[in-house]
């Protein structure tokens, strides 16, 4: 394996615990090890990001429904 090659890949992490558990999240590059309070933020916009995320597919969900054309029932 190339050293160089593998220091241009970007750092990722692995969500431990809680509702995103399992989850990759890749972080910036040139971030380094980061300290807990940073990790504790991240953690905090994701659990604030995930919701609305659900909200937006579920509103999209529904729009599609919407404008979907129905078949006439004899």
């Amino acid at each position: 394996m190339n050293t160089s090659a593998a220091m241009a890949e970007p750092m990722e992490a692995v969500i431990i615990s809680g509702p995103r558990r399992g989850e990759i999240i890749r972080l910036p590059e040139g971030a380094g090890e980061p300290s807990p309070e940073e990790l504790q933020a991240l953690n905090e916009a994701l659990d604030l990001l995930n919701p609305k995320l659900e909200n937006l597919s579920r509103e999209f969900r529904a729009g599609a429904e919407a404008i979907r054309p129905r078949s006439e029932v004899p």
